[in-house]
């Protein structure tokens, strides 16, 4: 078994004991200074507390401001002006693009499948709108799909 090498450095060998007082005399102690008030104490904090904050708020200011990526996403999201073929699903259905302001409830939905739509449950649009499947919604319509 081989024992580990011993370097020659600053703390090779053991270590001297100091005592109190010479430890004490070893902290170089400020004399030209008088110690900080509690005032001091809280008006640096003040101070460095504001100067965070500021550039904090200049920071968000900056993010806020920046231009929209030109690279948009095509996803389910996006919103297209409507087709005629569309538009005839959608006042056969009684659909709305935007949601019924009256409370009722929807029957079914219209959703853009691979280019063509389809008219399909509620249960399924929903699902389209949440991300839980693909494809894009359209509309929500009062009549249930047939």
């Amino acid at each position: 078994m081989r024992h580990p090498r011993r370097h020659k450095g600053r703390h090779a060998g053991p270590r001297t004991r100091l005592s109190v007082g010479e430890f004490a005399a070893r902290i170089p102690l400020p004399e030209d200074r008088p110690p900080r008030s509690m005032r001091g104490h809280l008006g640096r904090a003040g101070v460095r507390t504001l100067a965070r904050t500021l550039i904090a708020a200049a920071v968000l200011v900056g993010l806020a401001n920046l231009p929209p990526p030109t690279d948009l996403p095509t996803g389910p999201f996006v919103v297209q002006s409507p087709t005629p073929a569309q538009r005839e699903l959608m006042e056969r259905f009684d659909c709305s693009s935007d949601g019924f302001g009256d409370g009722s409830a929807p029957r079914s939905a219209i959703i853009r499948e691979d280019g063509d739509l389809r008219v399909v449950s509620f249960d399924r649009g929903w699902q389209v709108y949440t991300g839980a499947r693909p494809h894009a919604l359209v509309a929500i319509c009062h009549d249930p799909p047939h």
